[in-house]
């Protein structure tokens, strides 16, 4: 109490009121980054050079140690080949749960302190875009000194909080695991686990992995966009980038490394027409065919499979092949099958040999043939056990005991081994 409040109440006058603070709205997740990066923390980075790089960038800084930098580009201006605009129509093509609204789908790319993972990477800047109107809106987060890490974690937590589906290239197998490690030893929660994800690594690697020289994003941009990119600073220069700064406080290399993202960020979106149509008709967009019709496959549509292996069942390799004869049979059509099976068993096809002993042996009854391609089949246990059971089908057939006869009375122990 101040010597004046003790002579007020010593002379038993009222003391002053105290104003009533006006209603505030809730802060901005600025307003709260900033605040949880200036708590129990001395400013103790560079404010000129921090302030230099946020000009240099274009950035707003949002706490201590803590840019933001945000684009936007019309989802009509065309990137290469593709549209932006058809990604929202294409997307439920290429994933099998539903995804819901394209506003809340989420594309992110990092760049990280390194390519190995684990404690010892740090993911330094964080990019995400979002599909807002006719617009794609970017929005890029960059860590610029080392105990501000916690801050700059609250921003990506708050944009993946946002999200119903994640869109990266190679992020389930380290841009989403890293975030997960880095927000743990933050004391942070991690990422949501189990919402739809779409690697489009994974679905180009399988449609094009044995017919392109590699799979690295910029190869799919060149591919699928026919776009090539000018003066871009290769991702395994980015670790360098950003040791410069936190060393030397140089610029140059980072602002080239926040432009490399954006080119990742915006190549997410617009990958996903040309890989939709090419899982359509993989052979006019030169992916592989049989690849193409398994991935229907396992997603549970073997009719399209099948319209894509019965197309021109002369494109096709031993495996489409086989692919093609398991459709027709589970189809019905085994004579179909038996044709396929036919012609690759004269090439000594293993699973060609098993598939057509098996055929005569159970559909059409004719034990001689099916012991003939069993001799056929790669030397092993499996093949003697196979040979001991049609050898013993045939010696019953030449003693004159009917093999209906002996399963109906007594069973037929040799379908044991089968």
């Amino acid at each position: 109490m101040s010597l004046e409040q003790r002579l007020r109440l010593l002379r038993g006058e009222p003391a002053p009121a105290t104003p009533v603070p006006e209603a505030q709205e809730p802060p901005c997740l600025a307003e709260r980054l900033h605040r949880l990066g200036a708590r129990g923390r001395p400013e103790q980075t560079k404010r000129t050079d921090e302030a230099g790089l946020a000009e240099v960038l274009g950035a707003e800084r949002i706490a201590p140690g803590v840019l933001r930098v945000e684009h936007r580009r019309a989802l009509a201006k065309p990137h290469g080949r593709a549209s932006l605009a058809d990604c929202a129509a294409a997307l439920p093509d290429l994933v099998d749960e539903t995804v819901g609204a394209p506003e809340r789908w989420l594309f992110l790319d990092t760049e990280t302190s390194g390519l190995a993972g684990g404690t010892g990477t740090w993911a330094f800047l964080f990019g995400a875009a979002w599909i807002r109107g006719g617009d794609l809106v970017l929005r890029q987060y960059l860590l610029t000194r080392l105990d501000a890490e916690a801050t700059y974690l609250e921003g990506v937590a708050w944009e993946l909080a946002n999200a119903e589906l994640l869109v990266t290239y190679n992020g389930k197998g380290f841009d989403v695991p890293l975030l997960a490690t880095r927000m743990r030893l933050a004391g942070l929660p991690a990422p949501r686990e189990g919402r739809p994800h779409l690697d489009l690594l994974a679905l180009v690697r399988r449609a094009f992995g044995r017919a392109w020289p590699d799979c690295r994003l910029v190869t799919a941009e060149a591919r699928l966009l026919r776009l090539g990119r000018c003066d871009d600073l290769p991702g395994s220069e980015a670790p360098a980038a950003w040791l410069d700064w936190l060393r030397r406080g140089a610029t140059a290399s980072l602002a080239k490394v926040l432009d490399h993202n954006r080119q990742d960020l915006i190549a997410l979106p617009a990958l996903i027409p040309p890989l939709a149509r090419a899982f359509r008709d993989p052979v006019s967009s030169g992916a592989e065919l049989t690849a193409v019709a398994r991935h229907h496959r396992r997603r549970g549509d073997p009719g399209i499979a099948f319209a894509l292996l019965a197309r021109d069942p002369a494109r096709l390799d031993a495996a489409g092949l086989l692919d093609l004869a398991r459709l027709h049979s589970r189809r019905g059509n085994r004579a179909a099958a038996a044709a396929i099976w036919e012609s690759l068993a004269d090439r000594d096809v293993p699973a060609a040999l098993e598939a057509l002993a098996k055929y005569h042996e159970h559909g059409a009854g004719d034990y001689t043939s099916a012991l003939a391609l069993a001799r056929r089949l790669p030397a092993g246990e499996a093949r003697d056990r196979r040979c001991r059971r049609l050898e013993q089908r045939l010696a019953r057939e030449i003693g004159g005991i009917p093999n209906d006869f002996r399963r109906k009375s007594h069973g037929d122990p040799s379908r044991s081994g089968c």
